[in-house]
C-alpha cells in the first residue's frame, strides 16, 4: 500500500510540475528589443539567440505612413529600444506575431504608449478590448496628450481601410 501511494504521489507531482512548466512557458518571453517597427510592434532577441516579433496587445498605433505614425514609433523606441523587456501573452495574430504586454521592470509599456497619446485602445467590433486601456485613452484625450492634441486624427483601423488599395 505504501509503495502504491508513493508511486501515485510521484506521478501526481510530475503531472503538476509539467502543467506548471507548460503554463509558465507558453509564450512569456524575455530579451532585448533590437528593433521597433512601428508604434505597436517590436522585435525581441531572446537570450538563446532567437528573435520574436511582438505586437503590443490592447493598443493600436498609427501606421508608419499615417500622420503621427513616425512620432508613435519614436516614442516606443525611446521607451524600449536596446532595453531588456519581458512580454506576457499567449495569442498570436494572423502574421505570426505574439500579442503581448511589454514590461520594462514593473512598467506596462502598452499603457505608457496610451498615456502619452501615441496609440488608441484596441477595439474589436467597436468595443474596447481592455477596459483599463480604454480609461487610459480617455485620460490622454482629456489632457490632449500626443495625437489627441489634434482633434482630426483618424483611427488606424479606418486609415488602413481607406488606404488598403494604395498598398496594392
Amino acid at each position: 500500500m505504501n509503495c502504491l501511494c508513493s508511486a501515485r504521489n510521484t506521478r501526481f507531482r510530475t503531472f503538476i510540475i509539467l502543467i506548471l512548466v507548460t503554463f509558465c512557458s507558453q509564450a512569456d518571453i524575455a530579451g532585448r528589443v533590437v528593433r521597433v517597427l512601428d508604434g505597436d510592434t517590436i522585435e525581441v532577441l531572446h537570450d538563446s539567440g532567437t528573435r520574436s516579433r511582438v505586437r503590443l496587445a490592447g493598443i493600436d498605433a498609427p501606421e508608419k505612413k499615417q500622420p503621427f505614425g513616425q512620432r508613435s514609433r519614436q516614442s516606443l523606441s525611446e521607451l524600449v529600444s536596446q532595453k531588456h523587456v519581458s512580454i506576457t501573452g499567449e495569442e498570436y495574430d494572423r502574421y505570426g506575431r505574439l500579442l503581448g504586454t511589454v514590461w520594462s521592470g514593473q512598467t506596462d509599456i502598452n499603457a505608457v504608449q496610451l498615456q502619452k497619446g501615441m496609440a488608441w485602445a484596441y477595439r474589436f467590433k467597436g468595443q474596447v478590448s481592455n477596459s483599463e486601456y480604454g480609461k487610459i485613452e480617455n485620460e490622454a484625450k482629456k489632457s490632449r496628450a500626443g495625437l489627441w492634441f489634434s482633434p482630426s486624427q483618424t483611427e488606424p483601423w479606418l486609415w488602413r481601410r481607406d488606404h488598403q488599395k494604395d498598398d496594392k
